[in-house]
C-alpha cells in the first residue's frame, strides 16, 4: 500500500478504519474517541497502519487454521462413531 501518496486526513481515516476492524475481530468494545491520532506524527501513523494491517492478516490466518483443525477433529470423531456403529451392527448379525 502506498501510504506516502495519501494525505494526512486519509492516513488518519485509514488508521481508524483498520484499527476498528481489528477491534471488531477481537470482540472489543470500540471507543469513538480517536483524538490521539491527530497528535501522532506521519511516521507513527504509517507504522500504526502497517502494524494493524499485518496483525489483521496474522489473526485471520490463524482463525482459518483453527477452523480447519476443528473440522478435521469433528470429522475424525464422526468417522470413529460411524465405525463403532458399523462394528456393533456386524456383531449383532
Amino acid at each position: 500500500m502506498k501510504l506516502k501518496k495519501l494525505t494526512r486526513k486519509e492516513k488518519e481515516a485509514l488508521y481508524i478504519k483498520e484499527m476498528t476492524r481489528l477491534q471488531l475481530h477481537w470482540g472489543n468494545p470500540i471507543d469513538s474517541d480517536w483524538s490521539f491520532v491527530s497528535k501522532c506524527s506521519d511516521e507513527e501513523i504509517e507504522k500504526g497502519i502497517n502494524d494493524t494491517i499485518e496483525q489483521l492478516k496474522f489473526e485471520k490466518f490463524f482463525s482459518y487454521i483453527g477452523i480447519i483443525i476443528k473440522i478435521i477433529v469433528i470429522a475424525f470423531i464422526l468417522l470413529g462413531i460411524v465405525g463403532l456403529l458399523i462394528f456393533g451392527i456386524r456383531q449383532l448379525f
